[in-house]
Order: C-alpha cells, then sequence, then structure tokens
C-alpha cells in the first residue's frame, strides 16, 4: 500500500514596498470638481454663437434638390376637420368630420416661391421672377419667398423685403414639392406647383 502526504508550508517574506490605501473619487465630486473648472462665460459666449449660427443658417430641407426636370402637378388643400370650428357667438360653424377646403373660403393671393439660397442660379432665376409686371399692379412684396435652405438674414438685406424658411420641410411636404426652385399658386379650388429644371431653361 502506497501512502503520500502533503504539507502546505508558509513563509513570511516580510515587508516590500509600502502600500497605499485605494480612495477612488466618487462620481459627485467629480462632477462638482469639473463644473468648478468651466469657465461658463466662456461657455455662455459659444452657446450664443452656435444659436446664432443655427438661427442664420438653419438646417436644409431633407430631400430638396434642383430640379432636374420641369415637373407640374396639382394639391388638393382639403382637410377633414378633427373638432368642431366653433363661432365667437358659440354657433358650430362646421361639425368634426367635416372635409373642408380653405379656397372655399378665401384666396391665395400671393405666389410662393421655394428656393435653395444656396444656389446662385437659384436665386437670379428668383429676381427675375420678382421683377414687378407693368400689367400687373400687385407689388412684389405680396409674394412670400420660402427658403429651403441657405441664410433667410442674408437674402432678407439682399431683396430688401421679407424672407421665411419652410421649418421641417412642412410646406414642401405638404405640396409633394421635391425639387427646387419651385413656384406655388391658386388655380380654381386647388394649389398648382411648378418645378423648374433651370438647365432645360437654360438651353431653350
Amino acid at each position: 500500500m502506497i501512502c503520500s502526504t502533503t504539507t502546505a508550508l508558509g513563509f513570511d517574506f516580510g515587508k516590500v514596498g509600502t502600500s497605499f490605501v485605494v480612495e477612488e473619487e466618487g462620481f459627485v465630486e467629480m462632477m462638482l470638481r469639473k463644473l468648478k473648472e468651466v469657465n461658463w462665460e466662456a461657455e455662455n459666449e459659444k452657446m450664443k454663437s452656435i444659436a446664432i449660427r443655427r438661427v442664420q443658417n438653419p438646417i436644409a430641407v431633407a430631400g430638396i434638390k434642383p430640379a432636374t426636370e420641369n415637373r407640374e402637378f396639382w394639391h388638393d388643400p382639403t382637410y377633414t376637420l378633427k373638432e368642431d370650428v366653433v363661432l365667437p357667438c358659440g354657433k358650430i360653424l362646421h361639425r368634426a368630420g367635416k372635409a373642408v377646403n380653405p379656397l372655399d373660403y378665401m384666396d391665395l393671393e400671393r405666389k410662393l416661391f421655394f428656393i435653395d439660397g444656396r444656389e446662385a442660379r437659384q436665386l437670379e432665376w428668383l429676381k427675375q421672377q420678382l421683377v414687378p409686371d407693368s400689367s400687373n399692379e400687385k407689388n412684389k412684396l405680396e409674394n412670400r419667398v420660402i427658403l429651403v435652405g441657405g441664410s433667410v438674414f442674408d437674402l432678407q438685406e439682399e431683396l430688401g423685403s421679407e424672407v421665411y424658411f419652410d421649418q421641417a420641410g412642412e410646406l414642401t411636404t405638404r405640396f409633394g414639392i421635391r425639387g427646387s426652385p419651385a413656384l406655388a399658386k391658386q388655380d380654381g379650388k386647388l394649389i398648382r406647383v411648378e418645378e423648374f429644371c433651370l438647365d432645360e431653361i437654360d438651353r431653350k
């Protein structure tokens, strides 16, 4: 019979080097320390500068490109009421669920020009369209210039009239506009929309 035994021996090697207690900075303490290091005056100026740039140069409307072909189509502005339309006297003018066309009650007297202000050719085309027609007494200021890209302030200064921006592509989406420059105006009870390919216009 074979027997085996295992003996565990322990040795004290003494103290080697210096030991330290590990102290980890707490999250709250770290954040407070970093906040104290921030130059708030410089940060405020930086944020103001970013805000001004965004206002002066809004993000271009997604999906709108320079038109590659002339396109003409019609938009029906009729929509269904989600709630009753009540007059100030309390009388119900229209019930919820009724289909209403605003052009039955008002006229769109203005032309709506959709322009990418970053495109020099589109700006030149716009200026030609805004030249007053001697046979038409309507002033060009009655038109509405709506940017899908570029600086509102720069174009307002250049034209000397109000310029608007199609925030979040609300109007271009509603009218179905995919290319610029484009023109929208009333045609009976519908809105006629035209997209213009400037390359084709130049070839004529």
